[in-house]
């Protein structure tokens, strides 16, 4: 069974998709995919801790496991100096 996840990009992160600028997705995924899963779907690439990942406003691991209806937000670390 599939499950369909929403996911948000933001900042640079909108340039990196397939489809070109866009800054949202709807993905559709096997059940028990994880984050991980998602990025390999959606083509983002993680590297380390360049991006935070948030899966219903809670900072998330790259295996955590989506459900359905889950609303992925991709937010690239930001440094400052």
């Amino acid at each position: 069974m599939a499950i369909r996840v929403s996911v948000r990009l933001h900042t640079v992160l909108r340039r990196k998709t397939p489809e070109g600028i866009v800054d949202r997705l709807e993905v559709d995924l096997p059940e028990g995919a994880t984050v991980q899963a998602l990025l390999e779907a959606a083509a983002i690439p993680l590297s380390g801790d360049a991006l935070l990942l948030v899966v219903n406003g809670r900072i998330v691991k790259p295996e955590h496991v989506l459900a359905e209806g889950d609303q992925v937000r991709l937010v690239p670390a930001m440094s400052g100096g």
